[in-house]
């Protein structure tokens, strides 16, 4: 038998396969929400909240995914304020938070056992090193977070896109986007210490913007984006297994790559 046939059946590539799934599905769904809503980049200060809270976890010795959980969803409460007109734009308080954070991950990671090893670690992870016990866990989180999202899908679309007529109907729309950004939040932050914040930021961006590209109607850009995120999961764990290469690259390359080509169809058709 061939060694990256053997290598890729073994229990640890199996287990990051099983991880990547649920990360592909939940991320590839929750993806459409932040691009549709224009909150790309709360995703990627979110995922730098939760990595800050996994390196002062290192420092003092708390666990470090009720750190990073905990840390997530103070960002959640944060971000799910209603901005209004301020003097101060959103984008510019969500770059200060994501760049505040970043320089606390980096000052908190340099007094830690492994140091600048630790930033690497939470910017990269390491989807091979999840352990069983870790991929049980996500799962669970992964399918409750789904559940909850297919079975609200109609109110979060509403308010997320159309708060005057959810308001006119009696939704409490703060509310409904609380909840949504503590979803969001929690999710992130149970798995960026795993994974790291590259790959799940990945998750949450590239995938549906090939979806959006490529489809119209709702249920099939969701479909195109968890499709996508499922390939590029599958075909980046077994190319980086076979050429020995950086998974969480290898997968974001793939994911980069669909949506690239999928923008082109998209461009061609609507010509």
């Amino acid at each position: 038998m061939p060694e990256w046939l053997e290598t890729w059946r073994s229990p640890i590539a199996q287990d990051a396969l099983r991880v990547g799934i649920i990360l592909a599905i939940v991320g590839g769904y929750l993806g459409v929400y932040v691009v549709l809503k224009r909150i790309v980049f709360v995703g990627a200060a979110l995922a730098q909240v939760s990595a800050a809270g996994v390196a002062l976890a290192f420092l003092v010795g708390w666990n470090p995914l009720l750190s990073a959980t905990l840390f997530a969803l103070v960002g959640s409460v944060f971000f799910a304020q209603s901005w209004g007109e301020r003097r101060i734009s959103r984008e510019s308080l969500i770059g200060a938070v994501f760049l505040t954070f970043s320089a606390l991950t980096v000052l908190l990671a340099s007094k830690g056992a492994h140091g600048m090893e630790e930033v690497q670690h939470l910017l990269a992870g390491d989807i091979l090193a999840v352990s069983p016990e870790e991929v049980a866990r996500i799962w669970a989180l992964g399918v409750v977070v789904l559940a909850v999202f297919i079975l609200l899908r109609k109110e979060f679309l509403l308010v997320a896109f159309d708060a005057e007529t959810a308001q006119a109907l009696g939704y409490r729309t703060r509310l409904w986007e609380f909840a949504f950004y503590l979803l969001l939040g929690g999710f992130i932050g149970v798995v960026i210490h795993l994974v790291g914040l590259v790959l799940i930021f990945g998750y949450l961006v590239l995938p549906a913007l090939g979806g959006l590209m490529l489809a119209r109607r709702m249920t099939q850009v969701v479909g195109v984006a968890v499709a996508n995120a499922l390939i590029a999961t599958v075909a980046g764990l077994l190319v980086s297994i076979l050429f020995d290469l950086p998974t969480t690259a290898t997968m974001l390359v793939f994911m980069s790559a669909l949506a690239g080509v999928e923008s082109v169809v998209g461009a061609v058709r609507s010509r």
